[in-house]
């Protein structure tokens, strides 16, 4: 079992070398296959379309920002706004290849809206988790939808923030979660 999920990690791995150098829409299994130096069936038997194959990386994306947000959270002294603050700081944090295997996704995404299911759940429990949290769920909400925006403008190549300007913000997002945690607001 563990070789199967070796070759999967290997083909998920080539995947997003092929996406970085030729985009999402470009990508096919023959070249995916190539780079992870798999059969076409092999790579077939785990991802059986290019949808499956895009799918499998928008789902390894996920994980990987709740495994870097959990250690995170580690780091974050206890409090209502922990999770939140976790999750802005995890988000906002500068990451060359998420922007560029995000941005790439995105666009072919927009195509088969389908593919944004594992992202719109992420979304709902994210939602959930805020409600949960005890904070002030507009407030948090709101906090929440501006690292949204950030994230998506410096995906997108639209933000005007220099790197100094970006991380005051992140700080005084930071600021704005404390306040509500104190009650100030």
């Amino acid at each position: 079992m563990a070789k199967r999920a070796n070759c999967k990690e290997k083909i998920l791995d080539a995947a997003e070398a092929v996406v970085m150098e030729m985009g999402a829409v470009r990508m096919s299994l023959d070249v995916v296959a190539k780079k992870a130096g798999v059969s076409k069936g092999g790579l077939m038997y785990h991802f059986s379309t290019k949808k499956g194959l895009l799918k499998g990386m928008i789902e390894r994306m996920v994980r990987q920002f709740f495994a870097d947000r959990e250690a995170l959270v580690k780091e974050i002294s206890p409090g209502k706004g922990r999770m939140l603050k976790a999750g802005i700081l995890t988000a906002l944090r500068p990451d060359e290849k998420r922007e560029r295997m995000g941005l790439s996704i995105l666009v072919v995404a927009a195509h088969d809206p389908e593919l944004l299911k594992c992202l719109k759940d992420v979304h709902r429990e994210h939602l959930k988790d805020m409600a949960a949290s005890g904070l002030n769920l507009e407030r948090a909400a709101i906090i929440s939808l501006a690292s949204d925006g950030l994230m998506l403008s410096e995906m997108l190549g639209m933000s005007p923030y220099s790197p100094s300007l970006k991380k005051k913000i992140m700080d005084t997002m930071v600021m704005m979660i404390e306040e509500l945690e104190s009650g100030k607001r």
